[in-house]
């Protein structure tokens, strides 16, 4: 195998990416083919932005046959005995759709390959009827490889399938991980969310979380970056709580912005605040990325993120600003800040960096 041909939600290459961490996430995991060596085709699944639920069924439906045809187009101009077509996606709703794709490939007799990202497809097989688990293991079964990025997939999965399975979770590229942890202010103590402003990332509680810590102490500040998800009354919704806040003072806030400012505010904060309920959330981007620069996570136990953090002291069970700002509070009054941000930051370059996972996953697709 010398070539991938992938088929992801990856977008206008030339431009942003766009809609959440999905498209991030396709373009870094092609960047790391290419880093290796092995040569990368692609077609970009059709991202849905039509407004309305019909309008929305319409654009999904059409753009599902569109994109099948410039897989069929574009696949049948290469060598079937070196091309692995690599299929990433969030399954769920999509599996009738991906057992199509992967029939008509291996049609055409290509050896396939299936990235599940986030964790929609763990909830989707959790409560599906017995007709939907029955396709979601025939379409296991018909790739040369399932990959996963949490390892709660690789465990729900193992008994259903012989097909091999891989760890792949989200990395980040080592030039962007401090060799030592930032110096940081010890008079101020600063909170920090970045991603999306949607009703699924809670960014709420992130501020009734601070309200909260700062009825205690008066040295806390807050800072949130991020553009519109799915709802834009959400984010007016927010700035309208920023603005009334008693300690809107305290609150810094900016738009969609890029990672060479994010990864600058990320030097000066002490806490990554990540109450995500996401039905979609895998390895969150944001998440790794706060971790790599020694920001301690306070995370939902949602999906992969207890996994990820790899501690359950900072770990909340309860969503609600209580249960955040409590184990904020309880953090900075232990006096081991700087031993989490440290934990944090060794733990993204052990096990969630480029050099740690894109040569053991190139090497497994080689192999095939």
């Amino acid at each position: 195998m010398k070539k991938i041909f992938v088929f992801a939600n990856i977008g206008d290459i030339n431009q942003p990416p766009k809609g959440g961490g999905g498209q991030s996430s396709s373009r870094r995991v092609m960047q790391g083919f290419q880093d290796a060596g092995l040569g990368v085709a692609h077609v970009s699944r059709h991202f849905a932005h039509w407004e309305g639920k019909i309008l929305h069924i319409i654009e999904v439906l059409t753009f599902a046959v569109v994109d099948l045809f410039k897989i069929f187009f574009k696949l049948r101009k290469e060598d079937k005995n070196s091309t692995l077509f690599y299929h990433m996606t969030f399954s769920g709703p999509l599996l009738p759709y991906e057992y199509i794709v992967t029939k008509m490939v291996r049609w055409m007799g290509f050896k396939s390959v299936m990235y599940l990202q986030g964790g929609q497809f763990y909830h989707y097989y959790k409560k599906g009827s017995e007709r939907y688990k029955r396709l979601f293991v025939k379409v296991l079964n018909m790739q040369e490889m399932v990959q996963f990025e949490g390892k709660e997939g690789i465990d729900l999965t193992m008994p259903l399938t012989s097909t091999p399975l891989s760890y792949f979770p989200s990395y980040t590229f080592n030039k962007d991980i401090p060799e030592r942890l930032p110096s940081r202010s010890t008079d101020q103590i600063r909170l920090l969310f970045f991603g999306r402003i949607d009703p699924n990332k809670n960014v709420d509680i992130v501020i009734e979380s601070f309200e909260l810590i700062c009825q205690q102490r008066d040295d806390v500040y807050l800072t949130i970056i991020g553009g519109p998800g799915s709802s834009k009354e959400y984010v007016s919704k927010i700035d309208q709580k920023i603005a009334r806040s008693a300690y809107h003072d305290r609150i810094e806030r900016y738009g969609l912005s890029p990672f060479t400012f994010i990864k600058e505010k990320m030097q000066t904060h002490h806490f990554f605040m990540f109450p995500t309920s996401e039905p979609c959330e895998g390895h969150s981007n944001s998440l790794s990325e706060a971790m790599s620069q020694g920001l301690i996570p306070i995370v939902s136990n949602h999906n992969f993120n207890k996994s990820i953090v790899g501690d359950d002291r900072l770990v909340v069970d309860e969503v609600s600003p209580q249960a955040f700002a409590q184990k904020v509070i309880s953090i900075i009054e232990s006096g081991e800040c700087e031993h989490f941000a440290q934990q944090m930051l060794d733990r993204e370059r052990e096990l969630y960096s480029h050099d740690a996972v894109n040569p053991r996953i190139v090497e497994e697709l080689k192999s095939i």
